[in-house]
């Protein structure tokens, strides 16, 4: 990752100004709009389009419940971070309903903002495109197909269904660990109640054939915790 461009969206002079330098400093390049208005024809005009959108929840002629939920209707489809007041917790509901991927509540320390900004450009990055691929620099992921492709190597192997959804979920949440509920969650419907060794399995499976493929250590185990896939397989 590098050179993304970010539009950060607030009105306080000194807020925007801390947060756009610590973006500078972080290697993105960024834009800054002080109102509503302003951030939407920003985001409209941008070539190429921003890769993520950092934008406060109160602003001056459009609010930023507003400006994200346009952005969505438009076709926006970048992360967009809200910035919203300690304790209202109403805002970040309302945000998240509304199209937001992720929120930030003020005061906030500026690493962990650029921490949340670089891992919804990641997870951007890695979801599917219109043919239904997932692409990372380390693995390239076929939905349709239960394909996969790995750069280093050139190698490809094929993938079960189950398994496909499987590594689709370590990809679009990289690098972050992906609890056993929620894969399991993801995997298998209420009814079908998997038994304690399945998940473990089906790693174990996936993790032989990206051995075979050239990517051997990619899936990390850890702890009791659940499971990721190492950094640069979306960085």
């Amino acid at each position: 990752m590098g050179n993304e461009r970010v539009l950060l969206v607030e009105d306080s002079r000194d807020l925007a100004a801390l947060v756009y330098e610590a973006l500078e400093d972080a290697g993105f390049e960024p834009d800054h709009a002080a109102d509503g208005e302003e951030a939407l024809r920003l985001a409209r005009s941008a070539s190429p389009p921003y890769d993520a959108v950092v934008l406060d929840v109160g602003l001056p002629r459009i609010n930023g419940f507003d400006v994200c939920a346009r952005l969505r209707g438009e076709g926006f489809r970048a992360p967009i971070l809200m910035m919203t007041a300690q304790g209202c917790a109403e805002d970040v509901v309302r945000g998240l309903e509304g199209g937001s991927d992720d929120y930030i509540v003020k005061p906030f320390e500026m690493r962990v903002l650029i921490a949340r900004v670089r891992a919804g450009i990641r997870r951007y990055l890695c979801m599917p495109d219109h043919a239904g691929v997932v692409r990372s620099p380390a693995l390239t992921l076929d939905l349709n197909r239960h394909q996969v492709s790995v750069a280093r190597s050139g190698g490809q192997f094929t993938i079960t269904p189950l398994q496909t959804r499987l590594l689709e979920m370590l990809l679009r949440h990289a690098p972050r660990v992906v609890t056993r509920h929620e894969l399991e969650k993801a995997l298998w419907s209420d009814d079908e109640r998997p038994s304690a060794d399945a998940l473990r399995a089906h790693i174990y499976q996936l993790r032989q054939l990206m051995d075979k493929a050239g990517a051997g250590g990619m899936i990390q185990t850890q702890g009791k915790r659940g499971y990721c896939i190492e950094a640069p397989a979306c960085d």
